[in-house]
């Protein structure tokens, strides 16, 4: 994936349509927001900041969660789901102040929060989610 960070206004094209294949042999049928994809200077596609943010939130939706979720994960799905910190920690079960030290790796999740944010995110992709808007 090409990370364009510094792109102007004529560099966008339109969304661009494509399939994220994952590990457990789902693929999931995405569409990035136009301003979120440029060409580079070699005229290949490419993905602005806000594109590789809004790629990564797809990745927290709807990648396997077989093993406690890395810190970038669970900021990831947080943002995905368009939680503050308190809100995510209120469905979780903890307070605001945990879910800064997880999202900071310096605390892991317990089984029983494992489990909490398996649901959390199950029933969000049930209902679909709005990403890129």
């Amino acid at each position: 994936m090409k990370v364009v960070p510094n792109y102007s206004a004529e560099d966008h094209e339109e969304s661009l349509s494509n399939t994220m294949k994952f590990s457990d042999g789902r693929t999931v049928a995405v569409e990035v927001p136009g301003r979120m994809v440029v060409r580079d200077r070699a005229g290949e596609t490419a993905f602005t900041p806000d594109g590789v943010r809004f790629l990564d939130h797809l990745r927290a939706l709807f990648m396997p969660l077989d093993r406690a979720p890395s810190p970038a994960f669970i900021r990831r799905l947080r943002e995905a789901l368009g939680m503050s910190q308190h809100a995510f920690g209120v469905k979780v079960g903890v307070n605001k102040p945990t879910v800064a030290r997880r999202e900071w790796g310096k605390l892991t999740p317990s089984k029983k929060s494992i489990r909490a944010i398996q649901s959390i995110r199950a029933a969000a992709v049930r209902r679909g989610v709005s990403l890129g808007n």
